[in-house]
């Protein structure tokens, strides 16, 4: 191979490389996610969803203290009820007060821990809710006093409720976690944040 030959076979070998670097670059560009976007979205998500948690609380206060005042019969169902409604209520107003405005410059890091953070919450909740299903129909189903029966009852309707309520933004952050798994480096730091990770902000919900 002679000199002229061998520029030539350089030549190619550089546009060869460049053009391979170009079409990385779009591919990436096109896959990559915005990150402000999904926090964006995230947070957004989370607010409406604790507005629609404060009206309903709001409604469960209003409409179960009106039972419990008003009606002898459904009294117990009311105040339970009511006691719902403040519990979730005070949840959604301390959310809304304590909630942060999207970050342009957040990291991919951030993004990703509050996403995993926000699921896991999520996964946790959907959890109980199907546990507070199970109660209720246990109190209402096995209750020897009609007062145990009500309560079941009002803890049946909240956790149907919560459990649809949850399970839709359960399946909403999944979404954003895969559009997040196409983003470079996603997988080794999903793989790191799966070995160690914890609930700062855990917070269950009860009933009294």
């Amino acid at each position: 191979m002679n000199t002229v030959q061998e520029k030539v076979f350089a030549y190619l070998v550089m546009i060869i490389m460049l053009t391979g670097i170009v079409f990385v670059s779009v591919a990436e560009a096109q896959q990559q996610p915005d990150l402000f976007s999904i926090e964006s979205q995230r947070l957004s998500t989370e607010r409406n969803a604790m507005l629609i948690l404060l009206t309903w609380g709001g409604l469960n206060m209003a409409g179960g203290g009106l039972l419990a005042a008003t009606s002898a019969k459904h009294r117990d169902f009311g105040l339970m009820s009511a006691g719902w409604g403040l519990v979730n209520a005070g949840i959604a107003g301390y959310a809304l007060l304590s909630a942060s405005a999207p970050d342009p410059s957040v990291s991919f890091q951030d993004v990703l821990s509050a996403e995993q953070l926000f699921n896991r919450i999520l996964a946790v909740n959907t959890g109980l809710n199907v546990a507070y299903i199970g109660v209720g129909w246990s109190m209402n189903y096995m209750g020897g006093k009609s007062r145990t029966r009500d309560f079941g009852s009002a803890i049946v309707v909240q956790g149907i409720f919560l459990l649809i309520f949850d399970a839709i933004l359960l399946y909403d952050s999944s979404q954003r976690l895969s559009e997040l798994a196409l983003y470079p480096g996603s997988v080794s730091a999903m793989a790191a944040d799966s070995l160690y990770y914890n609930f700062p902000a855990l917070s269950l919900r009860f009933s009294f």
